[in-house]
């Protein structure tokens, strides 16, 4: 299991691509991963034996999140989408594509026009 460190600038570029993200993941991040692969497993939300191989840590407003992305991984998403909105509340757990919206476009827009002034 890869667990790698990914910019917001990173992130926000990741608008072609869905996951699951996870806020406020304090600890060891290797017992999340291996928690949350357990629980999806157990919930009969992974398929066939998969597991997520790969996430990406990264921290905002003070937190540090998980991504779980999608790519190479069998799941039932309509059993994700109900769990994700059961787990909201402790887990933080939203899609990548709404924590891009609802989290890093002010972030992005502001990093644009600084750096717009620094050129002009």
């Amino acid at each position: 299991m890869e667990i790698k460190s990914i910019s917001l600038h990173d992130l926000r570029k990741m608008n072609d691509s869905e996951g699951l993200v996870l806020q406020g993941c304090g600890g060891d991040l290797q017992e999340w991963v291996d928690g949350i692969n357990d629980m999806l497993t157990e919930s009969g939300i992974l398929q066939n034996d998969n597991r997520f191989e790969k996430a990406y840590i990264f921290k905002n407003g003070g937190l540090t999140c998980l991504l779980f992305p999608f790519e190479d991984v069998q799941l039932d998403v309509g059993k994700l989408a109900i769990w994700r909105l059961r787990t909201r509340e402790d887990f933080g757990s939203t899609w990548l594509s709404d924590y891009i919206v609802n989290n890093l476009e002010e972030c992005v827009s502001e990093q644009d026009e600084d750096l717009e002034m620094e050129m002009g």
